[in-house]
């Protein structure tokens, strides 16, 4: 266990604009705060989910509502593409699936779970799984029918969030009151739990499948390496840990909890063990979103403060402005061709900007 330092207020970071790098291409409104945005693996259309209305698809190109599809009964939960084809999945508080099939006329399957709290749905890495939450109960379906495979329960609590493994594709993570559990589908009972003696609110499982990451309910990460049975427990961070991310080969595990954004190396035989962080500080405002290029160290963030930063992971140094905005940035998605990044905000706003030169003029 150990914690990270922080910079006085005074240590304010300088920035330049990146508005020539990377200038914005389009701006719509979705009906109400920005709940996430999902690029289609082709990275033609952009998805965006507001906490309660219509879920809009876009023309990645153009930004024009391609598709306006119903929200859900008490709210919108999540959104998820399957990984090979442009096939969207909707998911919100009537405990309804939702399946469309470009292009987005009409859903080719709706599937009614059990009541309870229900906002989180993922496709496995290759699409043969589809999971999805309600209330303490992970569901596990079949990718192409929707029949439900397994139902794993025992959780303390409602549960928070759900993270797939990358590497093994029957294996996924949740979080809930008493920190991550991991599972094995057609197993019946878990196949790693650290209770932490509190709650975990978000969890993401590395590129490689070493690690598995939860941003807790204190102002803490933990850090399961899953062959190793003591998790690394870091504390010290200003607020909840609120995003996480991870560069492509696992290189780098961004998280923000406050202003800082904290970036730990996760490579070698000891990972982030007794390794000294680098902290990055230009947000005023707490840091919600993060997200890094494809196969690049290059960080966008989105804070409270209604920044949208560009950093370079591996070099340091002061990050490149990318946008301002009046409300708080709610989500950052680089796009799969790594030529847009797309940003949402808490009063509907989503805009994509478009790389235009080299990254190596930051």
């Amino acid at each position: 266990m150990f914690g990270i330092a922080k910079k006085s207020d005074g240590e304010k970071s300088s920035m330049k604009s990146a508005a020539r790098l990377m200038p914005e291409r389009w701006t719509q409104l979705l009906d109400e705060h920005t709940l996430d945005l999902r690029w289609s693996p082709d990275g033609a259309y952009l998805a965006g989910m507001p906490s309660v209305g219509r879920i809009a698809v876009h023309d990645a190109e153009t930004g024009n509502p391609v598709a306006l599809l119903p929200g859900h009964a008490g709210g919108n939960g999540g959104i998820t593409w399957h990984p090979a084809r442009n096939t969207l999945a909707t998911y919100g508080q009537d405990s309804t699936i939702r399946i469309y099939e470009a292009p987005f006329v009409s859903p080719t399957r709706e599937i009614l779970l059990a009541k309870g709290w229900a906002d989180r749905i993922a496709w496995n890495l290759d699409g043969s799984l589809l999971a999805a939450t309600v209330g303490r109960s992970l569901f596990i379906l079949d990718g192409a029918t929707g029949e439900i495979r397994q139902t794993f329960s025992e959780h303390k609590s409602t549960i928070c969030d759900i993270s797939w493994n990358p590497k093994r594709l029957r294996e996924i993570a949740s979080v809930c009151d008493g920190g991550a559990r991991m599972w094995r589908v057609n197993e019946g009972k878990a196949i790693g739990e650290f209770d932490w003696g509190g709650a975990s609110l978000i969890v993401s499982w590395s590129p490689n499948g070493r690690w598995v990451v939860t941003g807790d309910q204190t102002p803490s990460v933990h850090l399961y390496e899953t062959n190793e049975g003591t998790p690394l427990y870091i504390q010290g961070y200003e607020t909840k840990v609120k995003s996480l991310a991870w560069q492509t080969d696992s290189t780098w595990l961004a998280t923000g909890g406050g202003r800082m954004i904290t970036i730990w190396p996760c490579t070698g035989k000891k990972g982030p063990r007794n390794a000294t962080p680098k902290q990055f500080l230009g947000h005023l405002k707490d840091v919600h979103a993060l997200d890094f290029l494809p196969g690049q160290p290059v960080l966008a963030s989105g804070g409270r403060d209604g920044l949208v930063l560009l950093w370079l992971a591996d070099a340091g140094g002061d990050p490149s402005l990318i946008a301002r905005r009046s409300a708080e940035v709610t989500s950052v998605r680089w796009s799969p061709d790594r030529i847009s990044l797309a940003f949402g905000t808490a009063d509907g706003e989503v805009t994509v900007c478009r790389l235009n030169n080299s990254l190596q003029s930051l």
